[in-house]
């Protein structure tokens, strides 16, 4: 229980980091427990799509090209990515005239795959200095604040003074991260199913090393 093939090892830890992400473990630190596993997601498959097209030497690497090619035609405040536009209510003044704050205008028109490639550089080299959390007042106690997720802070490009900043709350996390995590397992699986494969997504826990 909780072997992984070689013949699956391209896809199935992603696999299974999606599985978490998902239908995660309770915990009272759910929002960070995301942000770990979207991060995960994020910089394995990134690395592995991102296989320059001069290097393209087998199946594997064009399937991983493939799933790159499919992010540079679609936008990431559209669908599916949906990348959250406005600030939750919760995050609002309260009061009846209150109106959802406009966020993430930075990627107007920014492709997935260049979100990707910008989020994967600004969250491997994040630290306390580029990256904050975001708040949200307690519903069950008053006066408390939980967290909601994670201001990221980062240059456009690495040859670029222009900062962008994306609000990313945990709905995104969990909503952007599983269907980047499904894309890159179908694509390198080459196999809609591809979960049916790995037993290990069926049962409850990994086996305990």
């Amino acid at each position: 229980m909780g072997a992984i093939s070689d013949d699956h090892v391209e896809w199935a830890i992603v696999n299974r980091l999606k599985a978490m992400l998902d239908a995660p473990k309770n915990t009272k630190f759910n929002v960070t427990q995301s942000f770990a596993l979207f991060s995960a997601i994020l910089l394995w498959s990134k690395q592995r799509a991102w296989v320059p097209e001069r290097q393209l030497r087998n199946d594997e690497d064009r399937a991983a090209n493939a799933l790159r090619q499919r992010l540079r035609n679609e936008l990431i405040l559209d669908a599916p990515w949906s990348l959250t536009r406005a600030e939750p209510l919760f995050q609002n003044a309260s009061g009846e005239n209150a109106r959802p704050v406009p966020i993430n205008g930075d990627f107007a028109g920014v492709t997935a795959e260049n979100f990707f490639k910008w989020c994967r550089d600004a969250i491997a080299h994040g630290d306390g200095r580029t990256i904050r959390p975001l708040h949200k007042p307690s519903r069950q106690e008053p006066g408390k604040s939980l967290l909601a997720g994670f201001q990221i802070v980062s240059p456009r490009a690495r040859e670029a003074p222009e900062l962008w900043t994306l609000n990313l709350y945990h709905t995104d996390m969990v909503r952007i991260g599983g269907k980047l995590a499904d894309g890159f397992c179908r694509q390198m699986s080459r196999d809609a199913a591809y979960f049916q494969q790995d037993v290990a997504t069926f049962v409850a826990d990994e086996e305990a090393a």
